[in-house]
């Protein structure tokens, strides 16, 4: 097995069978050497055809009724926000500001790699 083939095997041995399923579902995107990787693992953990169309149908249900709960939860920030109190729509734009801002300080630290945010 050539060095990119392993790192390939090696990278899908650490997947979870959802994640597999999704990544079979674009197959067809895959370079030949990372397709086959993938259907040897496929193989290697004995995951049916079946099975992997259970799989992906199931995640594309989950992310559905994620997205659904996501519009839901901002309609009803937003009926709260217009129909509040002045003050306090201040103070929860100022705390969804906050709330954003540090998971963007701490998306970008994770993928400078530090172990802080602050230096």
């Amino acid at each position: 097995m050539h060095r990119v083939e392993e790192g390939f095997a090696e990278t899908y041995r650490n997947y979870s069978d959802m994640e597999i399923a999704l990544l079979h579902a674009q197959i067809g995107s895959l370079t030949d050497v990372a397709r086959t990787a993938l259907m040897v693992e496929i193989h290697r953990r004995n995951i049916s055809s079946a099975q992997l169309s259970k799989l992906y149908s199931a995640e594309l249900r989950h992310e559905a009724k994620f997205d659904r709960r996501q519009k839901m939860h901002r309609k009803k920030v937003l009926t709260y926000l217009l129909r509040g109190d002045p003050k306090w729509t201040i103070i929860t734009i100022l705390a969804l500001f906050g709330v954003a801002l540090v998971a963007e300080l701490l998306r970008a630290s994770a993928h400078s790699g530090s172990a802080s945010v602050f230096r």
